[in-house]
């Protein structure tokens, strides 16, 4: 059908070379017995790397070049895809700079020219603004509009993608008084640049940002799984080293990562065992297990945040995705955290399941609680926030307190270049 698509998940093999991964499924052979043609093979590929701009050797293993320099390879197989006559894009630029996104715009219009159609996801507007002739806006799985080039306006755009805001809770004001948590002069190698934060007793601090912005790598940082290029952390007004997990664990702080199967669960374990793993490291004692307290303790859970399970040991696979995230919840509660990092934490759950998890959310900060939230929906971060700061390619743009916290505001901020 002449459809070509360049995922926002890349979708090449490292383990092989950039003419290896353009070429795939169509290398060129010998006539002589079939076998890859290789001379043949680095030097088409260096013709259509010349061709479009882009400085690679054909020969170099995937592995060895940025995560920015896969994507323009994996653009390059999409656009040379014999009788591509549709190509479609998902978020190509979440892992570019500025330079990138621009030879990236200027292949575009040459693909323009000769005839072959380009359908362009992204969130970023100034990008969309800049190289789309028409703009449909899609939102919760429906076509919210369709818009001509000669009508693109910002503010339509973003009324288009977030349509009516969710119905506003009654968010207390914080007593700003006593900072339980500072981050100074955090830089993480092409990700984060010179970032300062503070968190304050019991404020729910949102952090919003399109995929490339860095938020997610700066939540891993602060929790000791993304190293830093330099990073002064600050608990209570006293100076802490978190080179590791361990380390945040100690100090009171805890971390729910965006994907629950594959970063959260023990999948092969029962209810019990995945809620209490951290409790039993804070209460072991001489190498002895209290088994009789964590069943004590699971049951505890189960009944406070009302877990579907009809036992603590029942396998925690054969939960609901809700209830699965209800276990996770419980593995923090249990040790009566300080701050709470939260990563996504309604992440392909249903509306009921969301709904109490905002619930334990407000009555932890209630209680005293520091939380860190990050959600790849904004509305969410809206309903939620005391506090939101925005980030973009790695910089804090924006930051917004009390009633200036909208959807409108964070998104309009989030979608600069």
């Amino acid at each position: 059908l002449g459809i070509s698509m360049i995922y926002q998940e890349l979708e090449n093999i490292t383990k092989i070379s950039v003419a290896e991964n353009i070429f795939l499924g169509r290398l060129p052979k010998t006539r002589f017995l079939g076998f890859i043609n290789f001379k043949k093979l680095y030097a088409d590929t260096a013709d259509l790397l010349l061709a479009y701009g882009i400085t690679l050797n054909p020969r170099t293993r995937l592995s060895q070049l940025s995560i920015a320099q896969q994507q323009f390879v994996e653009i390059i197989k999409a656009v040379t895809v014999k009788n591509a006559k549709v190509i479609i894009m998902d978020e190509p630029t979440s892992s570019l700079t500025k330079e990138e996104t621009e030879k990236l715009f200027s292949i575009i219009l040459e693909l323009k020219k000769k005839g072959i159609s380009i359908i362009y996801i992204s969130h970023r507007l100034d990008e969309v603004t800049d190289i789309a002739d028409t703009i449909s806006v899609f939102r919760d799985g429906k076509n919210r509009g369709v818009i001509q080039r000669n009508e693109f306006k910002k503010d339509k755009i973003i009324t288009l993608m977030v349509g009516h805001d969710i119905a506003k809770v009654d968010k207390k004001p914080v007593e700003r008084k006593r900072v339980v948590f500072e981050v100074r002069n955090l830089n993480i190698k092409n990700r984060i640049h010179n970032f300062n934060i503070e968190l304050y007793e019991g404020e729910i601090l949102g952090v919003a940002g399109l995929m490339g912005s860095g938020k997610d790598e700066l939540v891993k940082c602060l929790f000791g799984l993304w190293p830093a290029i330099s990073k002064e952390i600050y608990f209570r007004g006293k100076r802490i080293v978190i080179r590791k997990p361990l380390d945040a664990i100690r100090h009171g702080i805890v971390y729910l990562p965006e994907e629950r199967k594959m970063q959260s669960l023990f999948l092969e374990m029962s209810v019990k065992e995945n809620i209490s793993p951290i409790w039993l490291y804070n209460n072991v004692r001489k190498l002895f297990l209290n088994f009789r307290k964590e069943t004590q303790l699971s049951r505890e859970m189960i009944e406070k945040l009302a877990i579907k399970t009809p036992s603590p040991e029942m396998e925690i696979i054969g939960l609901s995705g809700g209830n699965q995230q209800k276990v996770i919840f419980s593995r923090l509660i249990a040790v009566k955290p300080s701050i709470m990092i939260l990563n996504d934490p309604t992440r392909g759950v249903d509306v009921k399941s969301k709904e109490a998890i905002y619930g334990f959310i407000r009555e932890l900060a209630a209680q005293g609680t520091s939380i860190l939230f990050l959600s790849s929906e904004i509305p969410e971060i809206n309903y939620l926030a005391n506090r939101v700061v925005v980030l973009s390619k790695g910089e804090l743009c924006g930051e917004f307190t009390d009633a200036e916290v909208s959807t409108t505001n964070i998104l309009t901020s989030a979608t600069r270049a």
